[in-house]
């Protein structure tokens, strides 16, 4: 038996500015994942037929698809998060909000919380190595052949953390508003 949690309700009346800007920069990332989606589809199905029809493969393609599926899925979770879509197990927490509401939400509320730890953690153990990729110059492939910069990637998973951090935190808030 399943029990729908909303762990993204929003205000009554009109949204503050910074929950606004927060969706928007949120959803602008997903739209720029989605975007890299259909571009990384383009260049695979190019590499395949450059590989088959002129037994010349697009250089790099490996290492693009490895770094750009990190890239993707950073750009999408804060996104996927705050909408809800975000796997999670929340049995326990669906049969506690049933019978004690308040109690259901202060556990989610505990819950939001430990995710922007979480995200927050990635987002400090990421910074030091895209800054440090930066300023070495750290490339990914075979010299000679085809090489990318690291930074962009784990900039990206920097800034993705964070915006996670920041949708935990938006549903921490609400969360604990229920709980009150």
């Amino acid at each position: 038996m399943s029990h729908t949690i909303d762990t993204t309700p929003e205000p009554e009346g009109p949204r503050p500015l910074p929950l606004k800007l927060a969706d928007g920069i949120m959803s602008a990332a997903n739209v720029a994942a989605t975007a890299w989606i259909l571009l990384l589809m383009v260049l695979i199905l190019s590499d395949v037929i450059g590989r088959n029809a002129f037994l010349h493969p697009i250089a790099g393609v490996p290492e693009m698809v490895k770094f750009s599926i990190v890239g993707i899925v950073f750009l999408q979770v804060a996104h996927t998060h705050r909408k809800g879509e975000l796997i999670r197990s929340d049995g326990i927490l669906g049969l506690l909000a049933k019978r004690r509401p308040r109690a259901g939400a202060l556990l989610d509320c505990a819950g939001q919380l430990c995710g922007v730890a979480v995200s927050l953690m990635l987002a400090w153990a990421v910074y030091p190595k895209a800054t440090r990729a930066f300023a070495r110059g750290e490339m990914e492939g075979i010299a000679g052949h085809f090489q990318m910069p690291v930074w962009p990637f784990l900039a990206i998973v920097t800034g993705g953390s964070a915006l996670l951090a920041l949708s935990f935190a938006i549903s921490a808030f609400y969360a604990g508003k229920r709980a009150l």
